[in-house]
Order: structure tokens, then C-alpha cells, then sequence
């Protein structure tokens, strides 16, 4: 009696299961699909369309599980219910991501080491190319290394802090070393970080601008020297995006010195020009970090109406975006380029931009895996 009654419990279930499976389908086909998902800001696959070639590589049957992953009904709330899920089982980490009473930080990366090393050999050669120019580099570290001692119990993470150390020891001495570790960690509980995103915070930016100066001769600043506008408390950056954390929220600052100064900024890729380099309209995208730059573009130029006989070529990432307005007052020209989207030639950018200070900065974790930097560099 009780295995008849435990057959008919199982075929029961199947038929639930089944029915379910069936439904969720013919919603996925019925409801149009989502071309972004607005909780992971990524695009989405749609529908693929069929041929022959693709049939027969198996490009359409992943290209097809892709669009069912990605249309599920209800993907973004089940994101989040399952984040919640195993937040409330102890799980301290999702996709290299800690949870932490910090917020979310990210692990450490692993090192690209053959590129790693051409990038560094690159960088050397740049500055024997340019004995004349003023060249230095920095190295933003990231919240695994400044908030260590936040990480879960057991937390298992590379030393970032051993990479920064082999990088610094690999440049050569004629270059200006910036590093910027024990000034962030004697502010390390203060809001270096934001909590649901990889980069680092305006305040931040400002102790690194505070380092910079001193070793590249450069006027340090106090905070009594800004006003501070608190421009968004609703951020959810790149690291919310992944692990579908709810209920944790950012504040963005801005920085605008008291003692003004105009500058014109050209988007190279637009040619459009503006005469602050944030973008208000940014804050009603979930993107809201690109309010400093408008985002990550191949090059710009900035033109400053001061008496500066400086020139600089900065070479970035991300995270100097919120770190460039400390340093508009300090040149009469900076030209930025992200070597991730630039394939022309800087050499002709130094010439004619009368360059006289070039500076590398990066974070450590996009550096040890960067893969253009010395394509750039060694490029015609």
C-alpha cells in the first residue's frame, strides 16, 4: 500500500513538474523577449534565429539555452530570491564576490602573467623612448586589499598585495612609483569603496590625488577646499549586477573645487564638447558611475584656462574617471586615453600635444589581466 501510494505521489509530482516546464515555455515564447536585464546590466540573448551552419556547429542549440536562461520568467526576481536565499544560509560568497558587513567586495584577480610582463616591459621601454617626459605609475589597490581584514572567516583570495610588490619591483627607476596602499589603509574604515561596486569612491580619489601630488610635484589640496555634492544615494554597481543583492544602496560624490577653474572637454569620438566633464544624465541610467566622463571612451582632451606649463597624457582605466577633476587645476592640458579602446597612434598625441608629464593608472586587478596595454604601446 504504501510503495502504491509513493508511485502515486512520484507520478503526480512528474506531471506537476511536467506541466510547469511546459507552461513556463510557452511563456518564454509568448512574452516578448528583453533585450537588457536591468538587474545584471548586461544585454540578453534573443531568440536565435535559425540556418543551416549554426544548426550544424551546435551554435544554435547554446545560442538557444542561452535565450531560455536569459528570458526565464521572472529571471531578475529570482535573482534577487536567490540571493536571498543563500545570504540567509551563510554563503559568504557568489561568483568570486564576498559578502561582507563592508558590502560586496570582489576577489582577487589572477594574474595574465605573460602579459603581465609584456605590459610592464612595454611601460619600461616607453619611458628609455621618452627620457625627456616625466613619467609615473600607479596602481589603485582594490577593497580586498585595503579591507582585508573585513573578508569572511576563511575567506580564500590571491595576495594582492604580493602582486602590487612584483609590479613595482619590475619598473624601471627612472620611472615616479606611486604607491598608494598605506595612505588608504590609515582611512581604510571610512568610505573607500562603495559597497555594490568595483571601483573606488570619490573620497578615495581624493587621498590618491593627495599621493599623487606629493611624488609628482603637484599642489595637494584639503577637502575644505571642495564643496562636496552627494549627487545619487541609490547606486547598485557592477558587483550588485552579479550577485543580485538587494537592499544595499551607494552614494556618489562630487568633488568641485571652491576655487573654480574652466576647462573644455572634447570627446574625441563625438567631437562633442562640454564644459564639465559630468554627465547628470548619466544618474537616471543604471549605470550611474558613468556620471564622471560619461563612461570609458578611446580618448579625450581637456583644455584648461590656467597659467600651467604642464601637459599630461593619461593612461587609464575606470578608476581614474573619478580621480581626473582633482587633477584639471594642476595642467593646461590633459589628454585621456583607455588603451582598451584607443588603436591609434600616441605617439603623434605627444607630439602635438606638446605632452610634458605622462602618468599609467590602472587598478590592480584590471593591470594583472590587461590585455591591450602593450598592444598600444608597442603599436607602430
Amino acid at each position: 500500500m504504501k510503495h502504491k501510494y509513493s508511485s502515486i505521489m512520484a507520478s503526480s509530482l512528474t506531471k506537476v513538474v511536467s506541466v510547469a516546464a511546459i507552461a513556463t515555455m510557452a511563456l518564454n515564447i509568448i512574452i516578448p523577449d528583453h533585450k537588457q536585464s536591468e538587474t545584471e546590466n548586461r544585454p540578453l540573448q534573443t531568440f536565435p534565429s535559425w540556418n543551416t551552419e549554426h544548426v550544424l556547429s551546435g551554435q544554435y542549440t547554446k545560442d538557444l539555452n542561452t535565450w531560455f536562461s536569459d528570458q526565464f520568467v521572472c529571471r531578475d526576481q529570482n535573482i534577487h530570491i536567490k540571493y536571498l536565499i543563500q545570504k540567509t544560509f551563510g554563503v559568504k560568497e557568489i561568483q568570486d564576490i564576498f559578502l561582507t558587513k563592508q558590502g560586496l567586495i570582489e576577489k582577487t584577480a589572477k594574474p595574465n602573467k605573460e602579459q603581465l610582463e609584456r605590459n610592464l616591459n612595454a611601460i619600461n621601454t616607453f619611458k628609455q623612448n621618452y627620457p625627456e617626459l616625466n613619467v609615473g605609475f600607479v596602481t589603485a589597490p582594490n577593497a580586498v586589499s585595503i579591507k582585508k581584514e573585513y573578508l569572511p572567516k576563511y575567506a580564500v583570495t590571491l595576495n594582492q598585495d604580493k602582486q602590487m610588490d612584483n609590479i613595482y619591483s619590475k619598473l624601471d627607476d627612472s620611472i615616479v612609483k606611486i604607491d598608494l596602499r598605506n595612505t588608504l589603509k590609515k582611512h581604510k574604515d571610512e568610505y573607500l569603496y562603495y559597497k555594490t561596486d568595483h571601483h573606488w569612491t570619490s573620497l578615495a580619489s581624493y587621498y590618491a590625488y593627495q599621493d599623487i601630488a606629493k611624488t609628482f610635484n603637484l599642489e595637494t589640496t584639503k577637502q575644505s577646499d571642495y564643496t562636496i555634492y552627494p549627487v545619487t544615494t541609490n547606486f547598485e554597481g557592477t558587483l550588485a549586477n552579479k550577485t543580485g543583492s538587494v537592499n544595499i544602496k551607494d552614494e556618489i560624490d562630487i568633488y568641485v573645487p571652491k576655487d573654480k577653474c574652466d576647462y573644455v572637454i572634447t570627446d574625441e569620438s563625438t567631437n562633442k564638447k562640454s564644459r564639465t566633464i559630468y554627465h547628470s544624465d548619466a544618474l537616471e541610467t543604471k549605470d550611474q558611475y558613468t556620471v564622471f566622463m560619461g563612461g570609458n571612451k578611446a580618448l579625450f582632451h581637456i583644455n584648461v584656462d590656467n597659467n600651467s606649463k604642464r601637459h599630461l597624457l593619461l593612461i587609464k582605466d575606470s578608476y581614474a574617471n573619478s580621480l581626473i577633476p582633482f587633477l584639471i587645476p594642476q595642467f593646461n592640458s590633459i589628454t585621456v586615453i583607455d588603451a582598451r579602446y584607443y588603436f591609434e597612434d600616441y605617439k603623434r598625441l605627444i607630439k602635438d600635444d606638446l605632452i610634458t608629464d605622462v602618468l599609467f593608472m590602472n587598478n590592480a586587478n584590471t593591470f594583472v589581466q590587461d590585455t591591450s596595454l602593450a598592444d598600444m604601446l608597442e603599436a607602430n
